[in-house]
């Protein structure tokens, strides 16, 4: 799989050139989620006051960078990359978090429906550098800027499910931008959990947090504006969908999203109380069930936390 160094340390405008490139697919990705999100006139009617109030300036730089070699102005990248907090019905997700002798294991399906699987032809791994150093890692495309899957070696993993809660979308910072700060400016576990149980979100989300040591695993279960923490069940297993459990009262009935990720959530409960994963083969085993792998899966992972590594499988 192809990594891509990203220079921190670079002008905000210029760090992305690495990936002028992947032009072509940059072009062929943005045009896709737009012509999904044809219909958002709410967010292009504020879009312009969304950015200046609510996404970090060196943000809005980075696309502006991208924007000089693709055929999209900034506004158009950004809501490519607001995607997520806009359709987030086409997403599915699994993933589960477990402790062997070798380190904590972080596995995940990235469901995520896209015209010929675009997303899985064009996956790449991005390493953030500064001062020399990989700060964190992330699984996405060229041209998107945020974070769905990200590692902070030696630190912390998190992974972001889709969900449907009855409270409204608020103008905040987009999930995906606010997992990118916290694995950028975040260094520990704690930090990284208060963060993103605590700070407002533009929408709904399932967040998997996985650290180094035996009891540094939950789930925080978003709503815009709470947040509440689940912990692994009493046989220590930790799996996560596209349901609520803690927040129960903020399912919403026929959510077709919800009532789809029930067997996926069994089914990965099933086969890690048959046989605890041992290895990174083991966990692949499991995402790649038949009952919980599903024909949208564009991505499958399995992060080492303590290890530091990412495998990954398109």
């Amino acid at each position: 799989m192809k990594r891509i160094t990203i220079n921190l340390n670079s002008n905000p405008q210029e760090r992305w050139n690495c990936i002028e490139s992947y032009r072509n697919e940059i072009n062929e990705l943005i045009g896709m989620y737009l012509n999904d999100l044809e219909d958002i006139s709410f967010f292009e009617s504020v879009i312009d006051y969304y950015k200046m109030s609510y996404i970090n300036p060196e943000y809005i730089k980075e696309l502006e960078g991208i924007a000089s070699f693709t055929d999209f102005n900034v506004n158009q990248l950004l809501l490519a990359n607001l995607y997520y907090d806009a359709l987030k019905l086409v997403f599915g997700c699994t993933a589960f978090s477990l402790t062997t002798e070798h380190g904590n294991l972080h596995a995940r399906n990235l469901d995520w429906w896209s015209d010929n699987s675009l997303l899985k032809q064009y996956s790449k791994i991005f390493d953030f550098e500064k001062d020399g150093e990989i700060i964190f890692s992330s699984v996405g495309w060229p041209g998107f800027i945020g974070v769905f899957s990200g590692l902070k070696a030696h630190k912390y993993a998190i992974t972001l499910n889709a969900v449907l809660s009855q409270e409204q979308p608020k103008l905040a910072p987009p999930i995906t931008f606010k997992i990118r700060e916290v694995l950028e400016s975040t260094d520990s576990y704690a930090d990284a959990v208060k963060v993103l149980t605590t700070e407002s979100i533009a929408s709904d989300c399932l967040l998997l947090i996985t650290g180094t040591s035996e009891h540094e695993r939950l789930v925080i279960e978003r709503t815009p504006t709470m947040g509440y923490i689940r912990k692994p069940d009493t046989k220590n297993n930790l799996v996560v969908t596209n349901g609520y459990l803690k927040m129960t009262n903020k399912n919403i009935e026929g959510d077709v999203l919800q009532e789809s990720s029930c067997g996926r959530q069994d089914r990965a409960l099933e086969l890690l109380n048959k046989a605890k994963p041992e290895t990174i083969q083991d966990c692949f085993q499991i995402i790649d069930d038949a009952n919980i792998k599903m024909g949208i899966t564009m991505q499958q992972m399995v992060f080492n936390v303590n290890q530091g590594t990412i495998s990954l499988k398109t």
